[in-house]
């Protein structure tokens, strides 16, 4: 009897104990992993969703006090960047301290940093400020000399994608339209560093222009970071914050290399009551080239988006896009898919990196589209490109004997690639699809957009713009990220704000269709057939991996061999970011 009294009490001091052990706690958001998407890559990478998932719980959880935010090892794009800043600038709103710790950052690192109420650096670290860069590759000797002759079907001022390979200067057109791209970022991050750290424009320029690389001790005169060193330092800052006591910290990311030496992981997912669940927004991810089955493979993801759209529980889709086009039938079918749901429930689009070109088509008709500051989109247009023949199988000893009935019978037969060129009544037949296919595009923007179709040609030409001109241009809704996205369908759902909900992430491919998916991707770099409508395209980018051309490049050519002469809203595949 004794012995259960003595449990009986010593719970009740626990639960009556607990909230006071509870107060005061940090959170360790370690961002130790890169969250970054390969545009063509095979797997279907998912974005930090479960990061943005514990710094909005920490928002509202009385008990966090602060976050430590490890960027040490840390890598991602300039967009997630962003977006996780926007999530931490909510947190601070809401009473709440920041100490951000750093050890090597660029430009775009150092800019989420600076979102911290302090700015701790690693004393054996460094910082490489220099302001931001565009430019690209140009191929068309490479391929000269490799006996690869390549013709632009190119008919819209800015539509630029194949000019890697046709140019060996920037066109007036890319200094043009990028030209303003990078103004746009590099103002935006001018002035979210000048009114971080309180700079002057004459700090800003100076640090950039001047300064530009920093030790740690460099920096901490420079006022760029505001202590060096480690946990210890950490915790000086967050008492110089106004913490009293600063012992207990709970970790969202990897124990190994958290920087508070912490392993209490702080849970983001509340327990869900057995007879009442809450409702789900789903989110779905469309990463990589347009395509049937690679890239964001159309086929099965249009498929997912159809039948998520029938299921009850599903209040809400959000569609994260981070593609630069291809094919516009995979294009299309999303879409499409995007207009079936719509019908069913909201659908709202957050533009990642790039949704561009078919990346843009599969985005139209979603309720509202969320696009990032740093988001390259837009680029209404289709393209072509014709490689051929010219010289390459000549050089390898390669001879050919053929009959033809049929004037252009021979147009796709090749070793290689094709024997020839097109003759000016072929071209003008491939132009004509461009046209028919860009006139389509123009319309489905038009529809999708509610746009007239005189403003839509307005802002086409496949012209790309910043995140903050789409919005300018009526081609995106609001500037905001992932987590702004999810918003906008609790709302457009009728999800009350203060309701829980489940979020679900699609899409969730099986053992065997990553093993598919993976053998498609190696057979793509060895296949190849004479005279077949691939015209050889599979095996000449094979062929191609024995030069020194970089990989991205040698990525980007293969999906132009393979779609040789296709009409394609596409994005020059290497060069969607800056």
């Amino acid at each position: 009897m004794r012995l259960g009294l003595k449990y009986f009490f010593s719970g009740v001091f626990l639960l009556i104990a607990l909230p006071l052990f509870s107060q005061n706690v940090f959170l360790e958001l370690n961002l130790t992993q890169s969250y970054q998407f390969g545009l063509l890559a095979p797997p279907r990478s998912k974005p930090y969703l479960g990061v943005l998932a514990a710094i909005d719980r920490a928002t509202r959880d009385n008990n966090i006090r602060g976050i430590v935010l490890n960027l040490s090892g840390f890598n991602s794009s300039r967009e997630n960047l962003w977006e996780l800043r926007a999530a931490l600038e909510r947190f601070r709103a809401a009473g709440k301290k920041v100490v951000a710790f750093v050890s090597h950052a660029d430009l775009d690192l150092y800019t989420l940093a600076t979102v911290a109420d302090k700015i701790v650096m690693d004393g054996q670290g460094s910082l490489q400020l220099l302001g931001y860069v565009w430019g690209r590759s140009f191929f068309q000797h490479s391929l000269e000399r490799l006996g690869i002759g390549v013709r632009e079907l190119r008919y819209f001022e800015y539509k630029s994608a194949a000019e890697t390979f046709t140019r060996d200067t920037l066109s007036e057109a890319d200094i043009r339209q990028y030209g303003e791209y990078l103004d746009d970022i590099f103002s935006y991050t001018r002035a979210t560093l000048m009114a971080a750290r309180s700079w002057t424009a004459e700090d800003f320029d100076e640090i950039i222009n001047r300064d530009f690389l920093f030790s740690a001790q460099s920096a901490l005169q420079r006022g760029v970071v505001d202590r060096i060193g480690r946990k210890d330092a950490i915790v000086d800052a967050l008492k110089e914050l106004g913490a009293d006591k600063v012992k207990n910290f709970v970790l969202h990311g990897d124990p190994a290399t958290s920087v508070m030496q912490t392993r209490s992981a702080y849970r983001t997912r509340a327990r869900i009551a057995l007879f009442a669940r809450p409702p789900a927004i789903a989110v779905v991810y469309a990463t990589g080239a347009t395509d049937m089955e690679l890239g964001i493979a159309a086929r099965s993801l249009a498929r997912t988006v159809r039948e998520l759209a029938e299921r009850r529980r599903v209040k809400a889709i959000v569609l994260r896009i981070n593609s630069p086009g291809g094919s516009a039938e995979a294009a299309d079918y999303l879409a499409e898919a995007v207009r079936f749901a719509r019908q069913k429930k909201p659908v709202v689009v957050s533009m990642g990196r790039a949704a561009a070109s078919g990346g843009y088509w599969a985005a139209v008709h979603a309720n509202h589209i969320v696009a990032t500051p740093f988001t390259l989109t837009g680029s209404i247009g289709v393209i072509g490109s014709w490689f051929f023949d010219d010289g390459a199988t000549g050089r390898l000893g390669v001879t050919q004997g053929l009959m033809q009935r049929g004037d252009s019978a021979d147009l796709l037969t090749g070793f290689l690639l094709p024997n020839r060129d097109l003759r000016d009544d072929e071209e003008e037949r491939f132009q004509n699809m461009i046209l028919d296919m860009y006139r389509v595009f123009i319309e489905k923007v038009a529809e999708g957009r509610s746009m007239e179709i005189e403003a839509v040609e307005a802002v086409a030409a496949g012209r790309v713009f910043s995140g903050q001109r789409a919005l300018e241009a009526g081609l995106v809704d609001s500037i905001g990220g992932l987590w702004d996205a999810i918003d906008i369908a609790r709302n457009l759902a009728g999800i009350p704000p203060g309701k829980r909900i489940i979020l679900s992430e699609y899409p969730r491919p099986s053992f065997r269709d990553r093993v598919l998916r993976q053998l498609a991707f190696a057979a793509a770099s060895v296949a190849g057939s004479f005279g077949g409508a691939g015209t050889g395209g599979l095996a000449a980018a094979a062929a191609l991996e024995h030069f020194l051309l970089p990989a991205p490049m040698l990525e980007d050519l293969r999906f132009r061999l393979e779609r040789n002469g296709q009409p394609m809203p596409i994005l020059p595949l290497g060069m969607h970011s800056l």
